[in-house]
């Protein structure tokens, strides 16, 4: 059983994706965030990946979840070259997600949702050269009182429609992290809901 998740992400929209995907799995888990100056860099130095290993076993942790970007980068040698700076006593531990190009890119995936979740015209998202600045900024003016960035994409990833959620699973790289993260999950005796699975009904 997983009961506790450690994360490591480049900033509050990516901890706020895993808070969203945690919640669309069913996940009781915690997460337990990264310790503080790990996770900004896009490949996660060898160095820095075992302090990170080190303090997620302090605390315990039953699986660790690193989610960075590819920043125009193939986001298969982004993981490839992730993975191997990892302690080799955490690699059944350890999922890695990468975003194309960000996770912004990732929430425009299907853009008529996102606009309409940020309160602002489809037409903004249009020009994938300002749309992570539009984005960005748009989160900043959703938060409720006493949310930061993260609980705002924690409840746009969380209260996608399922139609939406399955045309994100449509991109490789969301796709495999989605798969990976259930694989862990499985491994561990945990029931995940598998949104991969179109319903009948739809």
């Amino acid at each position: 059983m997983i009961r506790r998740i450690g994360v490591i992400y480049q900033d509050q929209n990516s901890r706020g994706f895993l808070e969203g995907v945690r919640r669309r799995l069913n996940c009781d888990a915690m997460l337990v965030d990264q310790p503080a100056g790990i996770g900004r860099p896009r490949i996660l130095p060898e160095k820095q990946a075992r302090l990170a290993w080190e303090h997620f076993q302090r605390k315990k942790v039953d699986l660790v979840v690193r989610l960075t970007d590819a920043d125009q980068t193939p986001w298969q040698s982004v993981r490839t070259t992730e993975l191997k700076n990892i302690p080799p006593q955490a690699n059944s531990l350890w999922v890695c997600g990468v975003a194309v190009e960000n996770i912004e890119e990732w929430l425009c995936l299907e853009p008529g949702y996102l606009a309409e979740a940020l309160g602002i015209p489809k037409s903004d998202l249009s020009s994938a050269q300002n749309r992570t600045g539009v984005v960005k900024r748009a989160i900043a003016t959703q938060r409720r009182a006493e949310e930061d960035p993260s609980g705002v994409v924690a409840r746009i990833v969380c209260e996608a429609p399922g139609e939406v959620f399955r045309r994100w699973l449509q991109d490789d790289a969301f796709q495999a992290f989605y798969v990976d993260c259930r694989a862990a999950a499985n491994r561990a005796g945990c029931e995940t809901l598998n949104e991969l699975d179109k319903p009948t009904n739809e």
